[in-house]
């Protein structure tokens, strides 16, 4: 992970209350997956695990800085439970959640996904299951959404 004092530098320009989310959705992943890293860029901060591959076949999650609000996204979100229906997108696999005021971010759903992705194996999408399909023909068959 960045160091806090280098990061908090970087995101000088964000307004506090997406910033007070950002350090939570950091603190999330730093729980949930210890070795993840932590990729800042000029559109936003990356996390993947490393151990596993790189941002895409390991991502954790990706913070997009937006104007007013950010977007928290999932790489491979259509294949995350997702019960209360956080997230959205018009992106075949990658999904994501809008988030504006801390005090609205429903935060244990929030972590639910972020443990849901840091545990995440694609390469599981090509194992058939007992029906004999895997969980990417189901999800092109429309069977998962």
């Amino acid at each position: 992970m960045i160091p806090l004092a280098l990061l908090e530098k970087q995101l000088k320009h964000l307004p506090e209350d997406l910033l007070d989310i950002v350090m939570e959705i950091r603190d999330i992943v730093e729980r949930v997956c210890p070795e993840a890293v932590e990729r800042l860029d000029r559109n936003g901060i990356v996390y993947f695990d490393a151990n596993r591959g790189g941002p895409v076949k390991a991502g954790i999650c990706q913070i997009i800085f937006k104007q007013d609000y950010l977007s928290l996204e999932f790489i491979h979100g259509a294949f995350l439970p997702d019960p209360t229906h956080l997230l959205q997108g018009s992106n075949l696999y990658k999904k994501q959640t809008l988030l504006g005021a801390f005090k609205d971010v429903p935060w244990d759903e929030v972590a639910a996904l972020i443990t849901a992705s840091a545990q995440f194996d694609p390469a599981c999408l090509n194992v058939k299951d007992a029906d004999g399909k895997t969980p990417l023909e189901k999800f092109q068959a429309g069977q998962i959404k």
